[in-house]
């Protein structure tokens, strides 16, 4: 599989306000999101996913890892949205594939 990006915004909360801004690339299994400026980076395992959820209104996905971490970041959405783009949605659905693929329990609204 070829490495993926798009654009996103990581949150601090459950609020679309604040947080960074960043590109998020897919290269297998690892969901990595570097910061705008590099000083802020963070790095998702998808294996170490317990569960996830994904708002298609505003492109919010909520993820609880199995070490007990929360990770917010918005992509794709249809009123709010950090990458309208179509990379911004096939991050949507690559996301989603990879969890359906692991097996990881996740809903969408």
């Amino acid at each position: 599989m070829a490495i993926h990006k798009s654009k996103v915004k990581v949150l601090p909360g459950w609020v679309v306000f604040g947080g960074w801004r960043g590109e998020l690339s897919i290269d297998g299994d690892l969901i990595r999101i570097t910061g705008a400026d590099h000083t802020r980076s963070l790095e998702i395992d998808v294996r170490q996913i317990k569960r996830a959820s994904f708002n298609s209104n505003n492109g919010l996905w909520a993820i609880r890892c199995k070490d007990g971490t929360r990770v917010r970041f918005q992509s794709a959405g249809t009123v709010l949205s950090a990458d309208r783009s179509e990379a911004g949605e096939q991050t949507n659905q690559l996301i989603t594939a990879l969890l359906k693929q692991h097996k990881i329990r996740h809903f969408g609204v």
